[in-house]
């Protein structure tokens, strides 16, 4: 089952940072510059993390968090201009 994560980053460094979110766009909508919607569930998470972001990120400067957003939580998000809420497939293929 798909969950969705909120997922933001702080790269210091704009070649990390354009790398990170180029890999992030496969599995992620952007909704602003350094937020990404991941409709994922924790394996698929801990798999991006550790197999394709958290590579590319330096940890002494950069930061990256994700926070679950349950189906509760994702109603109450209040939405200002677009996108609008992601709304993640029945699956996903990685």
């Amino acid at each position: 089952m798909s969950h969705l994560w909120l997922v933001c980053y702080d790269v210091a460094n704009n070649k990390r940072r354009q790398k990170l979110a180029k890999r992030m766009e496969r599995v992620c909508q952007r909704v602003q510059e350094s937020v990404f919607e991941c409709p994922l569930d924790e394996a698929g998470l801990t798999e991006q993390l550790e197999r394709f972001w958290l590579p590319v990120l330096d940890v002494r400067e950069d930061s990256l968090r994700a926070y679950p957003m349950d189906g509760r939580t994702k109603q109450r998000v209040k939405v200002y201009g677009s996108p609008p809420p992601y709304e993640p497939p029945d699956f996903v293929i990685l």
